[in-house]
């Protein structure tokens, strides 16, 4: 039957144009709804399936890589005598689950009767999964996070021949009373202050630390970039650069990197003295600024020493015009700078290297959209701790998967929508004595990409 139409009449100067347009009726809806809800019976005897079919990507890529072997190490106050389930074992199922996108303690029994998931292993329940946080240790997490930066940098050394490190804080909302949190006045919330290093080509977390509310944006970026950089390998060591934002513009961190030989491009805090020293610039070599705008800015650098510093060092600049609500032009430019010990390339070059690490706060949204990691459901910090870990962790071993098995446009796309396009995947399980069918739906569009994946997973 085809559907009815509406026409429309387009006149121009040589021709008429007919256009017509499909008329989404209450007879097509009502149409439709009857389609799709017609049936004689149902019931669950259908046998098993499951709808994570697609899992199996993941989990083989993991093995195949052995990716949870070295967390077989974690230290936990475990006084138990006699148990069905280890710590490493649950754990394991904590980040699968994070990865597979069931991130509430009460999804915990989709895997207990799930066909596929964990079929050759018992799934703890919810209360032994519950028990597992309480014989969490502040080593636990300390170890935790020292083998995800482990792991991380092991890549980054196989992989990538020039790593940028972008430094960023960001905020994680809190409900009720929960340990160490408190209100941010930046984010008008209350909650804790998470500090997270991403390295650029790759996305991967290099370090993910869960701080205290109260934490100011750098508190601990010098400490983390010295458990960091010397896991990193020599060879790369004068091609490492470093990118933040101006909560990072620290003299200590600063001096730190130079003497890492590392290139640093860090946003400079807007000092009158700073803004000053450059408006007096502009105004002597009498450049018109009106005629500067943010899409074609005015470029420069200076030499300039931070208060209780010793050393000078370069700043570019970008200044441009604004205009008022009245639509007058502003008396006073806008000024936006960027301090680096990079002593080459233009100030345009420095300005649009730095500018790219605004790709990175999309990393850190991903991670907390779509690996639970802007939402830490435990009372103590210990315990939302380990959990902010196994959301990077499992961020982390999704976008090394991207990285090395998928392809064109797969490579650029977030975590919720491989999920939808690779995961939720009906599958039938088949057991018999000795080996595991899985039968796919026929109608599933994208079984070559996926055998395509498959193949370069099964041949790492």
């Amino acid at each position: 039957m085809v559907s009815p139409v509406r026409c429309f009449i387009h006149r121009c100067d040589s021709c008429i144009i007919l256009v017509t347009k499909p008329v989404y009726t209450e007879r097509n809806r009502n149409t439709m709804i009857h389609n799709i809800t017609q049936f004689d019976n149902y019931d669950f005897n259908g046998g098993s399936l499951s709808s994570d079919g697609g899992s199996i990507l993941l989990i083989r890529f993991i093995q195949k890589n052995h990716l949870l072997d070295s967390f077989d190490s974690l230290p936990f106050f475990d006084i138990r005598k006699t148990f069905i389930h280890s710590n490493e074992s649950i754990l394991s199922q904590l980040i699968i689950r994070n990865l597979l996108g069931y991130f509430s303690q009460d999804e915990q029994e989709v895997l207990l009767h799930d066909p596929l998931l964990f079929n050759h292993s018992p799934v703890a329940s919810q209360p032994s999964v519950s028990r597992f946080f309480d014989r969490v240790t502040r080593l636990t997490n300390v170890q935790f996070k020292h083998l995800l930066q482990k792991l991380t940098c092991k890549y980054i050394n196989r992989y990538v021949a020039s790593p940028i490190l972008d430094a960023d804080s960001t905020m994680v909302a809190t409900d009720g009373k929960q340990e160490a949190a408190s209100f941010i006045h930046h984010y008008q919330e209350t909650g804790y202050h998470p500090l997270v290093i991403n390295e650029f080509h790759s996305k991967l977390l290099v370090s993910a630390q869960l701080r205290t509310g109260k934490s100011y944006s750098s508190n601990g970026i010098v400490e983390e970039l010295r458990e960091i950089m010397p896991m990193i390998q020599g060879k790369y060591s004068k091609h490492i650069r470093f990118r933040g934002d101006s909560a990072f513009y620290s003299d200590e961190l600063m001096t730190y990197l130079e003497g890492m030989n590392c290139r640093y491009f860090i946003r400079t805090k807007s000092f009158s003295k700073l803004t000053n020293k450059i408006t007096d610039i502009i105004s002597n070599r009498k450049i018109d600024i009106t005629q500067y705008t943010p899409q074609h800015p005015y470029y420069g650098e200076i030499r300039y020493r931070m208060t209780n510093s010793t050393a000078t060092r370069r700043v570019c600049y970008k200044a441009y015009h604004v205009m008022d609500q009245h639509g007058q032009v502003s008396l006073l430019p806008v000024i936006y700078c960027v301090i680096t010990n990079q002593e080459n390339g233009s100030p345009k070059s420095v300005m649009d290297f730095y500018e790219e690490r605004g790709n990175s706060e999309n990393f850190t949204k991903e991670l907390k959209d779509d690996f639970n990691g802007g939402k830490l459901s435990h009372r103590e910090f210990l315990k939302n701790e380990i959990e902010f870990l196994i959301s990077s962790l499992s961020y982390n071993i999704f976008h090394m998967f991207q990285n090395m098995i998928l392809e064109n446009d797969d490579r650029k796309i977030r975590m919720n929508t491989y999920r939808s396009k690779y995961q939720k995947i009906a599958v039938r399980v088949v057991k018999h004595a000795r080996q595991v069918e899985l039968h796919f739906s026929s109608a599933y569009p994208r079984q070559d990409l996926f055998n395509r994946y498959m193949n370069k997973v099964l041949l790492q």
